[in-house]
């Protein structure tokens, strides 16, 4: 790694990631998950104006940059920390942590070297970027075949927020790293909605998306959403507080054996 990038790494890590990384943001256009994008159902996520990152919503979300770079940096969420994740109307804790850290790496960064920065969210209509492919293109881990993003610390209970640079560096990825060819693949058997049972296009539909998931797209985003739905209302029938949590179906992350410390 050269000595540029890996300062920047190591500067994510001091203000609080758990992990960094630097991604090439042309590259982003012809990631696995932009490709399958057109196969898969339409997903509007959870509600965007939580986040204090996201622009405003119209038609006409910004364009995205063609050149420069992505530092992409990970927090940790362990089982032993649930709360991290827990929706409370205003978004979760994790996320909160990683909006924050990131602004400090932002605001250092432009501190020290004057380079134009944003931080990305995850709402890709609107300006973000696909962050578990930008996490692979900097070298954190591969696609598992949870669809999740799996490292070799933490497996895939992590949580992503993307920074744009405006200066082209090296790539610190992708990496060789795939636990998934080894494994029975519990994360398939696990979901309460058989969402990973299936295939989201075909072979002659996949062309070159071999890298997601696990190169057989068995992903049922419908699915994944249903499980979804019946969280949140379980959350509104639960809730006995001035604020509602949610508390959404984690089974493939927490089943998988990759970055257990037990």
């Amino acid at each position: 790694m050269a000595t540029r990038e890996r300062k920047l790494v190591e500067l994510a890590k001091t203000r609080g990631a758990s992990l960094a990384g630097i991604a090439a943001i042309n590259q982003l256009s012809g990631s696995p998950s932009q490709m399958a994008a057109p196969l898969l159902a339409p997903h509007s996520g959870i509600d965007p104006t939580v986040d204090g990152s996201v622009v405003a919503i119209d038609k006409h979300p910004p364009e995205r940059e063609s050149e420069g770079s992505v530092l992409v940096i990970g927090l940790e969420h362990p089982a032993d920390r649930p709360d991290l994740d827990w929706w409370d109307g205003r978004g979760t804790a994790g996320n909160r942590l990683l909006i924050e850290t990131l602004e400090q790496v932002r605001k250092e960064i432009e501190c020290r070297f004057g380079w134009v920065t944003r931080q990305f969210h995850y709402y890709v209509e609107r300006g973000g970027i696909y962050l578990k492919d930008a996490a692979v293109l900097a070298g954190l881990g591969c696609i598992g075949r949870n669809n999740l993003l799996v490292t070799p610390e933490y497996g895939p209970r992590v949580r992503l927020r993307g920074l744009y640079l405006g200066v082209d560096l090296s790539p610190t990825g992708p990496s060789a790293f795939n636990p998934c060819r080894a494994c029975s693949a519990p994360c398939r058997t696990v979901c309460p909605e058989q969402a990973l049972d299936g295939c989201s296009f075909s072979p002659a539909e996949r062309r070159h998306l071999s890298a997601l998931p696990a190169g057989d797209g068995a992903y049922s985003r419908n699915d994944c959403m249903r499980r979804m739905k019946k969280d949140e209302a379980a959350g509104s029938s639960n809730d006995t507080s001035s604020s509602r949590r949610v508390t959404y179906c984690r089974r493939c992350e927490l089943v998988c054996p990759v970055g257990r410390t037990v």
